[in-house]
C-alpha cells in the first residue's frame, strides 16, 4: 500500500499544500513548530478520519477557516482509490473515487497507517480508555467488520444505560431488558473475539522482534472484567450472568458495570508491568515492538503492508537501536519520518529517501 501524494486545504497551518510522495522513504525535516509532524497528521486523518492528536475535529480546520479538506491518491494491491475527507463545523463527510461512504467504518482500511509518535506512550501510561482506543483504531483496519460489531455494540450500550437510569430493581420490564441483555451480549462476543484474536496474533510476532529492537520480552495480555483468562464458547453466558446478578448495582450506578468498554490490556516486558516498572526508554520501545508487530500482522492479512508514520523517532534512540529498526523498514513499506536535525537519520534510510525540508510551514 502507498500514498502516492496529498492534497491539503486548510488544515493545521497549511491552507494549501500538494505534495507527491516516494514510494519508499520519505523525510520531513524542521524545527519544532514549523508543520512537520501535520503533514504525517494529514496523513493518518485521510486514513482514520480522526487525529491521534485532536480531540475535537474542528480544531484541525486553519484558524479563520470554515472547512478543510484532504485528498489523497492511494495504490493498493494494483488497484488506484482516490480518497477525500471534506470537515467543517457541523461534520464531516468521506468518499473513495468521488463515490460518498454512508458510514465511516465503510471507508476506514481503504488507506491503512501505522503511527508511532511520542504520544504514544500514553498507550503504556495513559487509562483503559486510551488503550481500547489503540486496539480499536488498529483491529478496525484490519477488519473494518469490527467496527461494526463495536459501533452496535456501543448503540445497544447506551439505550441499555439510558434504560438502567430510568428504573429500579422493584419496577422494570424483566422482559424488555432480558432483549436488551441478550443483544448486548451477542455484539460483545464478536467484539471480544476479535479483540483477543488480534492479542494473540500480535503477541506471536513481538516475541522475535522484541528481542532484537529491545533485547527484552514485551508481551501483552488482554484484561476483561468477566474474570475470564481467554477467549471460550462460554463467555457469552457468563457475561450474561455478570448482568443478571449484578442488576441492583448497575441500576443504583445507572449504567452497564461489565463488558468490552470497561476492558484493558497489560503490556508486560520480561514478566512485569511496563506501566509499573519500566522506564520511559523502555516503555518507548514496547510501543514500538507492538507497533512492528502490527506491520507484520497486516501483511500476513492484507498481503500488503500498510503506511508506516513515524514521528520524532530517532531523536531519542542510540545507534544499535537505530540498526536494528532500520533493519525492519524494508523496501515494501512506504515510510514518513519526521526529525529535527538530518544527523539523527540513519545513513541507510538517506540513501533511498525523499528529505524535505520544513520551513514556515513551506516546503523548501
Amino acid at each position: 500500500m502507498k500514498i502516492n501524494n496529498i492534497e491539503v486545504h486548510n488544515f493545521r497551518n497549511y491552507e494549501k499544500l500538494f505534495i507527491e510522495f516516494n514510494d519508499n522513504i520519505n523525510i520531513f525535516i524542521g524545527n519544532n513548530g514549523e508543520g512537520k509532524t501535520n503533514i504525517l497528521e494529514s496523513i493518518y486523518v485521510l486514513a482514520i478520519t480522526k487525529s491521534h492528536r485532536a480531540y475535537i475535529d474542528k480544531n484541525l480546520i486553519t484558524n479563520g477557516k470554515n472547512i478543510m479538506r484532504l485528498n489523497g491518491k492511494v495504490t493498493t494491491l494494483n488497484k488506484v482509490k482516490n480518497m477525500e475527507l471534506i470537515m467543517n463545523q457541523k461534520g464531516k463527510r468521506v468518499s473513495i473515487n468521488k463515490v460518498v461512504s454512508k458510514k465511516v467504518s465503510d471507508y476506514i482500511s481503504n488507506l491503512s497507517v501505522i503511527l508511532f509518535s511520542p504520544d504514544d506512550l500514553e498507550i503504556v501510561k495513559g487509562s483503559p480508555g486510551v488503550r481500547r482506543k489503540y486496539l480499536n483504531i488498529e483491529i478496525g483496519q484490519l477488519d473494518n467488520k469490527y467496527l461494526y460489531y463495536l459501533n452496535d455494540y456501543n448503540e445497544l450500550l447506551k439505550t441499555r444505560n439510558e434504560y438502567l437510569k430510568n428504573i429500579s430493581i422493584d419496577n422494570f420490564n424483566k422482559d424488555y431488558l432480558d432483549i436488551l441483555n441478550k443483544q448486548l451480549v451477542d455484539k460483545a462476543y464478536e467484539v471480544y473475539k476479535y479483540r483477543y484474536d488480534y492479542i494473540d496474533n500480535i503477541n506471536k510476532y513481538m516475541k522475535s522482534i522484541s528481542k532484537d529492537l529491545s533485547f527484552y520480552n514485551v508481551r501483552i495480555s488482554y484484561l476483561n472484567n468477566l474474570d475470564v483468562e481467554e477467549f471460550n464458547e462460554n463467555i457469552k453466558n457468563i457475561f450474561l450472568d455478570k448482568l443478571n446478578s449484578n442488576l441492583k448495582r448497575e441500576i443504583f450506578n445507572g449504567m452497564t458495570l461489565y463488558g468490552p468498554h470497561r476492558d484493558d490490556i497489560e503490556i508486560y516486558i520480561d514478566g512485569k508491568s511496563a506501566k509499573d516498572y519500566g522506564s520511559q526508554g523502555q516503555q518507548r520501545l514496547c510501543v514500538l515492538c507492538m507497533k512492528f508487530a502490527e506491520l507484520e500482522l497486516y501483511n500476513k492479512k492484507k498481503k500488503e503492508y500498510p503506511i508506516l508514520l513515524l514521528d520524532d523517532m530517532f531523536s531519542e534512540l542510540d545507534n544499535i537501536k537505530k540498526n536494528a529498526i532500520v533493519k525492519y523498514l524494508n523496501s515494501n513499506i512506504q515510510v514518513f519520518i519526521t526529525s529535527t536535525d538530518i544527523n539523527d537519520i540513519d545513513e541507510k534510510l538517506l540513501k533511498d529517501a525523499k528529505v524535505y525540508t520544513i520551513d514556515r510551514g513551506n516546503i523548501v
